[in-house]
């Protein structure tokens, strides 16, 4: 509920300068979303923030050519499907009332075009890398590593000298980078810079084409060219084949500027809350440190043996499927290695189990399941904490069970398990060549820092917390995404129109 309550606070910051029918192409990717995926909570959210980022119920009535009645009603309901039956309503009766306007003006016309009707497009090259004299200079020379964190390009790895870059094709500031060929195929990027590339990327020079909207453009048919591309044992689209690859463009570039605006909001949300996720996962890995890796020699503290301080299970199960045998569920090495934690969200396997292999490697609340072998040592010891009892839920083989005793809790013991200085004795005490794994005398060896009970408490709450907020924009970024999604295929196809004047506030 607190990360759906802030998620909403983040919302009605975003809309409430934007106009009505940004709010309502918003709501109705909400609305595409809850027919898709039946999820009624997420579009009654969407509703509420839309109706209080407009000014409350009555403006948000008049701009939607609804009554307040039927939009408060809708509202206290609660009731996703009331919701969703006034949704279409009023967007489409935004939409007929967009038309009434257009009658008395020409239509947008849009067309279907290749990139090389609108764009030039340049195969990158790569300076004899023999010769040293060619690189370390100032001139960004951008691979595919460069693309795909950033929308806009203006440094990269490498660097070419002066020499160096008469070697290679110059491209523009406002070009399109494309990659063309690896498994990396369908990064895309804006060139802020003159700059250049590697033969592995494709750049669009706009010519006849709002620079803006051709990113955008490139980066819709992405996935359809990364798709064409995997059928050959490398991936790749050579130069010709990419040029006539094809786009949607209105004519009107206006109305180019005006959808580039649109998108270029999210993009903008999501740049901004990435770098936020940045800053808090910096101060997550700051407040470990000092809550936990920095009081190791706290003299207060007792530096206790893992197995003195939990019981420790190592787990044997394995997946299988025996007649006779009792239904379980599995958690398996992956559902450890990818969750920081372990609940009812989590697809496990079905399996079976024998009733004394139940009683004994069955997970309850407070356990911390962690991963007891693995090919590399860095990977050994990863933990997730049990947030509450599954019925039938066993660990699984390659795993081993933590059961904290009177004197540990749980939650503290999980964040301490990732300190560093733990880290570092798994790491060593991970016995192999290439495959490694704990040995019972490992657990004897691994020691934990560890304050009285009360402390443990508080230093797992501030990190929870932390966590949290990390978690929470992890959330919100993916929600910018699968809304910006939705916006590029109404918006790139023509299906929503634009008008030349609609504004995008950032």
């Amino acid at each position: 509920m607190r990360k759906m309550r802030r998620y909403r606070d983040y919302l009605i910051e975003k809309l409430a300068d934007a106009e009505i029918e940004e709010t309502l192409s918003y709501l109705q990717v909400s609305l595409e979303e809850y027919q898709k995926d039946g999820y009624g909570d997420v579009l009654y959210l969407a509703y509420e923030t839309a109706i209080k980022a407009q000014g409350g119920v009555q403006k948000f009535a008049l701009k939607t050519h609804s009554t307040p009645q039927a939009v408060s009603d809708a509202l206290l309901s609660k009731d996703e499907i009331q919701i969703a039956e006034l949704l279409k309503k009023q967007v489409l009766a935004r939409r007929e009332k967009d038309k009434d306007i257009a009658q008395n003006e020409p239509l947008p016309k849009w067309k279907k075009v290749a990139i090389s009707e609108v764009a030039t497009v340049v195969t990158g090259k790569t300076p004899p890398t023999a010769v040293k004299s060619n690189y370390d200079g100032k001139v960004p020379f951008v691979s595919p590593a460069d693309l795909g964190s950033t929308k806009y390009i203006q440094c990269a790895q490498k660097t070419l000298s002066i020499k160096g870059s008469k070697l290679s094709p110059v491209i523009p500031a406002g070009s399109t980078l494309f990659t063309c060929i690896g498994s990396t195929i369908g990064k895309t990027g804006i060139v802020s810079i003159e700059l250049r590339t590697n033969q592995q990327i494709n750049s669009a020079i706009p010519n006849d084409i709002d620079e803006e909207y051709l990113y955008y453009a490139l980066s819709f048919i992405s996935p359809k060219i990364k798709k064409l591309a995997a059928v050959q044992a490398i991936p790749i689209i050579n130069k010709t084949g990419f040029e006539n690859q094809i786009i949607r463009i209105p004519e009107c570039r206006n109305i180019q500027k005006a959808i580039a605006s649109l998108l270029k909001k999210w993009d903008t949300a999501i740049e901004k809350t990435e770098a936020l996720i940045e800053t808090k996962e910096k101060r997550f890995k700051w407040l470990l440190k000092t809550l936990i890796s920095d009081q190791q020699d706290n003299p207060e503290w007792r530096k206790m043996r893992l197995v003195d301080a939990c019981e420790v299970i190592v787990s044997p199960v394995d997946k299988k499927t025996v007649d006779g045998e009792l239904s379980v569920k599995l958690c398996n090495y992956t559902d450890v290695y990818y969750n920081n934690a372990i609940d009812s969200k989590i697809n496990f396997m079905a399996a079976t189990a024998k009733p004394r292999e139940i009683e004994k490697f069955s997970i309850i609340t407070d356990d911390v399941i962690i991963t007891k072998d693995s090919e590399t040592p860095d990977d050994i010891g990863v933990p997730a904490y049990v947030k509450e009892t599954i019925a039938d839920l066993l660990c699984g083989y390659h795993l081993t069970i933590l059961r904290p005793k009177k004197q540990t809790i749980g939650k503290y013991m999980c964040y301490a398990l990732t300190s560093p200085r733990v880290k570092y004795d798994f790491y060593r005490f991970a016995n192999g060549i290439t495959r490694f794994g704990l040995t019972k005398e490992s657990y004897q060896k691994i020691k934990i820092p560890l304050p009285l009970p009360p402390e443990q408490k508080r230093i797992a709450h501030i990190l929870d917390t932390a966590k949290e907020e990390v978690e929470f924009l992890n959330h919100l970024t993916e929600q910018y995404r699968t809304q910006k999604r939705g916006l590029m295929q109404k918006l790139l196809t023509g299906e929503w129109r634009v008008k030349p004047n609609t504004k995008a506030r950032m």
